[in-house]
């Protein structure tokens, strides 16, 4: 980055949101916002004027989806640096996000002051997680190096390693209902049977799990 402020675009589909960003990015001297956009297509152009050092950008913006967006934007601008908001704390979305090329994860609950010394991080070279993203992601790991059972048959009745399956490929307790054919409310009694059966705490945990032994093939569940 050069020595004047640090150039930033705002992309977000909600007017007041974005214009929010705007005024309080404005008022920090050493950050300039340089454009704005509120669809995919619409940032993609704006960048080829602007030409900024960071965007921020809404994860699920109309038009395209934000993943498509940073990777098309940094395969077109091969500095920019790029900080996704959003208000989904789901690994998939992460995991999509920084296959994309993102270098700042945030959920936009958090205070205005963390997205100025957000963008001053990234334009500095740092990558950043938000902080309960980056707990979720540690319990992950930590289950990935605990010994899982070689046989998740000799554990789980085969119910359970069908709402596994479709825990660790992302699914949210309704969906998994749909997709078996049985209520939210049983599903929710199968994931509890599961933690306990496995000696773990969240469903981050099982899903990890279920990748170590096998059941479930990792490239898969960072997919779904």
């Amino acid at each position: 980055m050069g020595a004047g402020p640090i150039r930033v675009v705002v992309v977000d589909d909600h007017v007041f949101y974005r214009e929010g960003l705007k005024s309080f990015l404005s008022a920090d001297e050493g950050i300039l916002v340089v454009g704005e956009a509120d669809d995919g297509p619409t940032a993609l152009d704006v960048l080829s004027t602007a030409s900024p050092d960071v965007m921020l950008l809404d994860l699920n913006i109309s038009g395209m989806a934000g993943p498509e967006i940073c990777a098309r934007a940094i395969a077109e601008h091969p500095g920019l640096r790029v900080i996704m908001l959003t208000t989904s704390d789901a690994r998939e979305d992460l995991f999509a996000a920084v296959r994309a090329g993102a270098v700042g994860y945030l959920l936009k609950e958090g205070p205005p002051d963390e997205l100025g010394e957000a963008v001053r991080r990234v334009a500095a070279g740092d990558s950043l997680i938000h902080p309960r993203i980056a707990g979720s992601l540690l319990a992950e790991f930590a289950a990935l190096s605990r010994p899982a059972p070689v046989d998740p048959w000799s554990v789980l009745t085969e119910r359970e390693i069908e709402v596994l399956t479709l825990v660790a490929a992302g699914l949210r307790n309704k969906e998994i209902g749909e997709r078996l054919y049985i209520s939210e409310f049983t599903v929710k009694n199968h994931v509890r049977s599961i933690l306990e059966k496995l000696e773990l705490s969240s469903r981050v945990e099982a899903a990890a799990w279920a990748m170590r032994t096998g059941l479930v093939p990792i490239a898969h569940a960072e997919d779904a």
